[in-house]
């Protein structure tokens, strides 16, 4: 199996001797506005990031995160107001205290049975809509009016369906990406930009393209000042999640995650070469470092290019201090805390429906709650499931209302979610739907 770490340590110890970025701890009490009363559950999420606690008995919470220039943290509980604290200090200890408010709104009267309908968030007569990114309590849209490579802009829309800010693409754009730090980038066939909003107004600068996907895309989280990073490439069955401090340059593994099945198969794949082919892949690997003779073969035998390869998928989130590997070759939750300490796992099987195939080996984290869906498919319907992270076991399931709808988010408890009707000169539009 190629050895990824040796590259990827190199890159990260260059990159952080040039961009090395202390952590910084918030600390406060959440209390109720109206009375007064410490606040229990409240989800406390640094935006844009996968890490998040919730406040204590006693309202108290804690949050470590990595410095930038501009961080923020995101307040919510079900019924009162979403609060967005940017955190802009040079400090590496802030005390921060808030008092949350009831929302003011009446809430419709919800009867049993009675269907949830989808809410259009943004529509144009003369753009569509081809991806976007939530920014703070605001919209980052990717738009174009007929040819997504040759009229594409990015807008800057609040909740209002308002326009402030817009920009023109310089490239031919693909998507938007919003990295470990929070950063939206717009990543296009040929370059890299960094979008940035200032006095609302947006700016794009161009990144080293060679330097993001090898320094920036490995890198999945951090915590408390440490990056967490992976070595995967799809055409490995097995790949490890590493822990890398800033502070001391020391690196860790994780936990290497192994499709046991696939895994079995891309070794048996050098079995299955002549004599001749298995000589030569002995020579290959002797040549190539980090390589060995089962990686040629199956290099060789276009193994991981056929219909039955099935890639590993684990991905990692932070939640309340801990790491959760989502094992979905093993069907375990693997967790650890300070990096590498393994505090167990729990068992799930929400990935194995009746009809396999219905399983899009996708999840989504809440950008504000933290809440984590399973994605799957049927007859051209998607549907959510909320996973419980401490048992594995399925809370709550909701089916979307549109068929074939694309670019799927979760915010706040909202799905949103872009569409065109089938049929209609509707442009693209954005829409959400609560869960």
């Amino acid at each position: 199996m190629i050895k990824q770490f040796s590259f990827l340590t190199v890159l990260l110890f260059s990159f952080i001797a040039i961009n090395a970025q202390n952590s910084i701890t918030v600390i406060g009490k959440i209390k109720e506005a109206k009375t007064g009363k410490p606040f229990e559950n409240v989800h406390v999420k640094v935006n844009q990031r996968s890490i998040v606690v919730k406040s204590d008995l006693k309202g108290n919470y804690q949050i470590t995160f990595q410095k930038r220039k501009r961080n923020t943290l995101v307040f919510s509980f079900i019924g009162y107001e979403t609060t967005f604290e940017p955190i802009v200090t040079k400090k590496d200890t802030l005390y921060l205290d808030i008092n949350l408010k009831q929302k003011a709104e009446v809430l419709p009267v919800f009867e049993f049975g009675a269907e949830r309908k989808p809410e259009i968030v943004f529509k144009s007569a003369k753009i569509n809509i081809a991806d976007y990114e939530f920014y703070e309590a605001d919209f980052l849209f990717l738009v174009y009016g007929k040819r997504l490579n040759k009229d594409s802009e990015i807008y800057l829309v609040d909740e209002n369906e308002t326009i402030i800010s817009k920009h023109f693409v310089p490239g031919e754009p693909v998507e938007l990406y919003t990295d470990y730090l929070g950063n939206v980038n717009l990543i296009c066939k040929k370059a890299i930009y960094r979008v940035g909003v200032q006095n609302d107004k947006i700016s794009i600068y161009e990144l080293p393209m060679d330097d993001f996907n090898q320094l920036v895309k490995p890198i999945v989280d951090t915590l408390e000042g440490n990056l967490l990073f992976s070595d995967f490439l799809r055409q490995f069955p097995r790949f490890k999640y590493y822990a890398f401090s800033s502070e001391d340059t020391t690196f860790s593994v994780i936990k290497e995650v192994i499709h046991k099945d696939m895994d079995w198969k891309y070794n048996w794949e050098y079995e299955y070469l002549s004599t001749a082919d298995k000589q030569f892949a002995k020579r290959m690997a002797k040549r190539l470092k980090g390589y060995d003779r089962y990686d040629i073969a199956a290099s060789m035998t276009g193994f991981a290019n056929g219909f039955l390869y099935e890639t590993v998928y684990a991905p990692l989130f932070v939640v309340n201090d801990t790491i959760n590997i989502f094992d979905h070759s093993e069907g375990k939750i693997w967790k650890f805390v300070e990096d590498t300490v393994d505090v167990g796992s729990v068992e799930f099987n929400y990935h194995q429906p009746k009809k396999k195939s219905s399983w899009k080996r996708k999840l989504i984290m809440d950008e504000v709650t933290g809440v984590i869906y399973a994605v799957f498919l049927k007859n051209g319907f998607y549907y959510l499931k909320e996973i419980n992270v401490s048992n594995g076991k399925v809370l709550a399931e909701r089916k979307l209302t549109y068929q074939f709808v694309s670019k799927l988010k979760v915010k706040d408890g909202y799905i949103y979610y872009t569409y065109k009707p089938k049929a209609t000169l509707q442009k693209k539009f954005l829409y959400k739907e609560l869960f």
